[in-house]
């Protein structure tokens, strides 16, 4: 059997490939530039080839390697992900959340904590709603949408109802009691498109209210906090506003509510559907999701 190039060279050669100079190359991994060009020229003997073009404006990489380079960068990567996860204490779970289900994760977590801990938590808030667990360094994820993908253990969360929300004294100030009185308000958009607003609007029968108008946010946090401090009216999801709605932060001025498919999930890896602290977490979050 062959015997695989040197490691530390390899990794050596991605510094050199991202910086394109032994010089910075060699200040970022805190060696001397001669230790940097020996560990270029043992692989390159490895080989029997060149992987750098040694130039008066500095390095380039040749056709082989920018034909290597991918593969390193890929097989340090997935080195660093396993790492981290056999290398995590086995009483620390990490948790990827989207930020706008952070409002209505966090009474659950304090709780969940409060009564397991010997578990820590270790959140991280993302304004994405999926997750690729064979990249990213997660043992379990919140995700959103129709599905909550393939090869994950899922457990569902809530079905997303869409309705408009505001603070009371908007209300006061400017009355809603009518679909159409919309018109005369800023609407907040939770996407680009607007198609949150559209589908509520288009369900409610308003015909004199303009969706394409108002202030667009990225995220639907975003817009709900714009709607807590008075700026228009948001439409959010009535599940991920209840904490909000109870502690009168926010109001519903409408009873209608539109479901649109789509659901959040709480997912986790078959890599870690056995170990004892995802057990419990899963058993407690199934038990405790409404």
């Amino acid at each position: 059997m062959r015997r695989l190039p040197p490691l530390n060279a390899l990794q050596v050669f991605e510094v050199v490939a991202r910086h394109r100079s032994f010089t910075r190359a060699a200040e970022h991994l805190c060696l001397t530039q001669g230790a940097i060009s020996r560990q270029i020229l043992a692989l390159e003997d490895y080989y029997k080839f060149p992987l750098f073009i040694r130039g008066m404006k500095g390095l380039t990489l040749t056709a082989e390697g920018e034909m290597l380079l991918p593969t390193v960068r890929e097989s340090f990567g997935r080195i660093e992900e396993v790492s981290s996860r056999l290398t995590r204490q086995r009483t620390d779970v990490a948790l990827k959340v989207p930020t706008c289900v952070m409002r209505w994760m966090l009474p659950r977590i304090m709780s969940f904590q409060g009564g397991h801990p010997d578990l820590q938590l270790q959140i991280t808030t993302t304004w994405q709603h999926d997750v690729d667990f064979q990249l990213e360094p997660f043992d379990a994820a919140i995700v959103y949408g129709s599905s909550p993908g393939a090869d994950v253990h899922a457990i569902p969360l809530f079905d997303e109802q869409l309705t408009p929300v505001c603070t009371a004294e908007l209300l006061r100030d400017t009355p809603v009691t009518d679909v159409d009185d919309l018109a005369r308000v800023m609407l907040l958009h939770p996407t680009r498109d607007h198609r949150d607003w559209k589908m509520w609007l288009g369900r409610a029968g308003a015909s004199g209210v303009d969706a394409n108008l108002g202030l667009s946010f990225d995220t639907l946090d975003l817009a709900t906090n714009a709607a807590m401090q008075g700026f228009g009216v948001a439409i959010g999801d009535r599940t991920l506003v209840s904490e909000d709605v109870a502690a009168r932060r926010l109001v519903l001025p409408f009873d209608t509510f539109v479901e649109t498919g789509s659901r959040y999930y709480f997912v986790y890896p078959d890599c870690v559907a056995d170990q004892p602290k995802m057990k419990v977490l899963s058993e407690w979050i199934a038990a405790n999701r409404m």
